[in-house]
Parts: structure tokens; C-alpha cells; sequence
């Protein structure tokens, strides 16, 4: 279970109580230093809980940009857990993992959610399916204009399989945290590709915030998006305000994959909570 001790909520305001990261990355998946490094890390830096949420493995025939078989072995799990309880005096450790939604292995995907014992569950969409093949969206310019060709440049077809995708994993009710809500907009530099103000982005958002809002799920506030093109937060200040309004949990994510990604911005948290 998540503690709800970073973010309260107060007469309508969000108040910052301690300095926690609830999304990072090891390399037990693609992070830069090991669960023991990063912990020390953390406990260095005065973090009072991290949750340590490495990209599960992708099963077997799906190919997709930088994200591997690989990826969180049984001894690594094992591991986990055993720091988990050697560090238990000195900072929070939670034990987690990021999940990605493949819509076509929904039995696989299950069977491994509920293969381990998770402390923190994240649902995020990277990867989108468009005729026939896994596209990884916020990889790169090419990747993203890729994917657009394929649709014949259609950028409203893009975005809504992307938030129906979204929508979809949430409906599962498997999962603890939707992951950087709309990190479809890590390429979007300056408006490039969309406006966030035009009503059919707008309905995207907001038909999936309800779902959201239904299932109980909560929402990350994912601080990596300063560090792309987008050069903000995921999601958006008026996403943001909009999931207050509902009255959907916020948890804050550095998203680190390395030391220096481990309080990336947290010096901005509170201004964008409130």
C-alpha cells in the first residue's frame, strides 16, 4: 500500500510533507545504478520513502524500442525485498514495478501482475498499437513522426488510441498509479504536433480523468518532463487542477534513472500542486 504521506490535501490546496519519489528506475531495468546505490542515494539526498518501480520485462514477440526481455528477473525481485527490510530504519523502501498495457496479451499480463506481491503498481503507456506493430511514442521525433505516417498524418487518431489505451488499463482495475498521464506530449515541443487547447484534445483528457476518477486509481505527478522537449511536468497544470477538481490523488514521481534524476525539479512540486 502507498503511504499518504507526501501529499495531503487541505481546503482545496496540496501541500508538500516530505521529500519521496513514488516512480524510479534500477538496472534492474534501464537505471544507471543498482537498488543498493540508488537507496544509498536517496537516503543521502533526505528522502523519507522511495518507491523503486523498474519497467516490468515485455513478453516474449513484441518489439519495441528500448525495452527489454530482460527485465526484472525473479532474483531481482528477491533482492528488492531484501533491501526492503535492511533499510527499514532508515528510509521507506517500496517495492514496485511500472507495467506497460498490451492490449493483445491481457492473460499474460495479468498472470504476472499477480505472480509477485507489489507495494506500488504503475500502469504507463509508452507504446502504442497501430496497425499491426508497437510503436514506442516518446522515444524519439522519428519514432513519434513514424507513427503519423502511418496514419496518414492524422495526429487526432494518434493521441485518442493513445488515451483510449490509457483508459483501457485503468478500467482493469489491476493497478495502483497511472504513470506520467500524458507523457503523449513528450515530443510536442512548442505545439509542434497538437494544441492542448483545441476541445478534442481536451475531450481525450477529461473522458479519461472521469475513468479515473470512477475506478479510484491515482494520478502521478511525473517530474522527468522537464528533462524532454515538452520542458514540463506530466501531466499539464490544468490536467493537474482539473484531476483536483475530482478529487484524484496525486503521488510524485521523479522518474529517475540515474542520481541526478532522483530530485530532477522537486524544487517545483509545491508550486505546481497549488
Amino acid at each position: 500500500m502507498i503511504p499518504a504521506t507526501e501529499v495531503r490535501i487541505l481546503a482545496g490546496l496540496y501541500y508538500i510533507m516530505e521529500k519521496v519519489s513514488y516512480h524510479t528506475h534500477t538496472t534492474i531495468s534501464d537505471g544507471k545504478l543498482s537498488p543498493r546505490e540508488l537507496i544509498e542515494c536517496a537516503i543521502e539526498k533526505g528522502f523519507k520513502t522511495l518507491a523503486i518501480t523498474d519497467h516490468y520485462t515485455r513478453p516474449s514477440g513484441i518489439s519495441s524500442s528500448g525495452w527489454g526481455e530482460e527485465f526484472y528477473t525473479d532474483e531481482d525481485y528477491l533482492e528488492m525485498k531484501s533491501l526492503q527490510k535492511e533499510y527499514a530504519d532508515r528510509i521507506d523502501i517500496l517495492v514496485g514495478a511500472e507495467f506497460e498495457w498490451y492490449f493483445d496479451k491481457k492473460d499474460w499480463l495479468f498472470g504476472e501482475i499477480n505472480r509477485r506481491v507489489y507495494d506500488i503498481k504503475i500502469v504507463s503507456i509508452h507504446q502504442i498499437f497501430v496497425k499491426g506493430k508497437y510503436y514506442t511514442i516518446n522515444y524519439s521525433d522519428d519514432i513519434f513522426e513514424e507513427v503519423l505516417d502511418v496514419l496518414e498524418g492524422d495526429v487526432k487518431k494518434m493521441v485518442a488510441i493513445y488515451y483510449e489505451t490509457l483508459r483501457e488499463a485503468v478500467r482493469s482495475g489491476w493497478f495502483d498509479v497511472v504513470g506520467h498521464f500524458d507523457v503523449i506530449k513528450a515530443r510536442n515541443e512548442s505545439s509542434k504536433y497538437f494544441s492542448e487547447d483545441e476541445g478534442w484534445y481536451k475531450e481525450e483528457v477529461l473522458k479519461t480523468l472521469d475513468v479515473i476518477e470512477e475506478v479510484g486509481i491515482k494520478m502521478e505527478v511525473n517530474l522527468q518532463g522537464f528533462d524532454k522537449p515538452c520542458g514540463e511536468q506530466w501531466p499539464s497544470k490544468w490536467i493537474i487542477d482539473e484531476a483536483k477538481n475530482r478529487g484524484i490523488e496525486l503521488v510524485v514521481g521523479t522518474d529517475a534513472h540515474d542520481e541526478d534524476g532522483l530530485d530532477y525539479n522537486v524544487d517545483e512540486v509545491e508550486k505546481i500542486l497549488n
